[in-house]
């Protein structure tokens, strides 16, 4: 669009003053459709929201099955989803460099320290590691004397371990050598070696141990434990400050977590396509993962107050804030609610 200016005398009657007015009108229309040209692609483009993840993975997957289906943008969000490593995630939400974090055990372990962060979703609650080890080894005692790999000291599937083979009257300190070996790759290539007699570890290497004739010899899902991954974490200030962005927000990632659990072919597509894993791959890693799911985002009271006990546990500490300083699942209760009321299902 060009704007023409004229250059105006001085009028002295009022036909030249209304042409002037005329002129006016004209310059202030062009204008403010040309700032209308300029601002329509990025309303369109909808409300920019960050979400840090620990890397896309079946974890992400209820925030990946939202991205791929449109279910945010149909909310009027423009959601970003960022890799990072669970510390980092962590701490960009409690910053406020990101809206909402995936790593809802680094939010518990923070808020119960008290940082102002809840958790507002949970879509796993149980833990799929799995310790593998040489066939001769049958059960948890052969491990004594034994060398265990995990991927660091003082992460999850190290705690874990040590979980159970206290539980089991091995002392981890005195009775097995735990080594810090890294990735899960790295871990069952020393598995296949020999230099290690076991390994923690996730799928989809659990596939290959499995195949390779390792003894799985700790399930740690049917150990009793409840540990959230997968989950959304929020500041208190943008929950009270914005509540309207993030109950879309929640609404749409429930509208993912729903798809995730009901419609198995379509989430099949999306693990083969997000994930970059072939058809079986991505039906054995679904298959592994559907039973360590939520039934509906969230937790019940009792499981808060068994995975709050086993999170102060993990951070040396001895007494938590009320669950509700902790949880807010008020908002994946009121997705439920509106799209049952518009009959909403997951499977078109």
């Amino acid at each position: 669009m060009i704007l023409v200016f004229h250059s105006v005398g001085r009028m002295s009657d009022a036909a030249p003053r209304a042409r002037l007015c005329g002129y006016a009108t004209t310059i202030v229309v062009c204008c403010f459709l040309i700032m209308t040209a300029i601002t329509a692609p990025a309303q369109a483009q909808g409300k920019k929201v960050r979400v840090a993840l620990p890397g896309y993975t079946i974890a992400a997957l209820s925030f990946l099955a939202a991205k791929v289906n449109n279910y945010y943008a149909a909310e009027g969000l423009d959601v970003e989803l960022i890799a990072m490593r669970a510390p980092t995630a962590n701490l960009a939400v409690l910053s406020g460099s990101v809206e909402f974090s995936g790593v809802p055990l680094a939010g518990l372990t923070t808020a119960l320290k008290g940082a102002p962060l809840r958790v507002l979703f949970c879509q796993f609650d149980k833990p799929q590691h799995v310790l593998y080890a040489r066939p001769e080894l049958q059960n948890v005692r052969a491990l004594q004397g034994k060398k265990l790999a995990v991927a660091g000291v003082g992460v999850i599937d190290d705690i874990l371990l040590r979980e159970v083979l206290n539980a089991n009257g091995l002392a981890p300190a005195r009775d097995v050598t735990i080594l810090a070996v890294g990735a899960a790759d790295t871990r069952f290539t020393a598995l296949m070696t020999g230099a290690i007699d076991a390994s923690v570890l996730i799928a989809p290497v659990t596939f290959s141990a499995r195949e390779q004739g390792f003894r799985e010899l700790i399930v740690f899902k049917d150990q009793g434990f409840v540990l959230p991954s997968g989950g959304i974490v929020a500041r208190e200030e943008l929950i009270k400050t914005d509540s309207a962005m993030v109950e879309k927000f929640v609404r749409a990632t429930v509208m993912g977590f729903l798809f995730m659990r009901e419609n198995r072919p379509g989430t099949l597509k999306v693990m083969a396509r997000v994930l970059k894993i072939d058809d079986l791959a991505a039906a054995r890693l679904y298959d592994s993962s559907r039973p360590t799911m939520t039934a509906d985002g969230t937790i019940s009271a009792e499981a808060a107050k068994k995975m709050t006990g086993f999170i102060l546990k993990i951070a040396g500490m001895k007494e938590a804030p009320p669950a509700d300083k902790l949880f807010e699942f008020v908002f994946v209760r009121k997705a439920h609610g509106a799209l049952q009321a518009k009959s909403w299902q997951p499977i078109p």
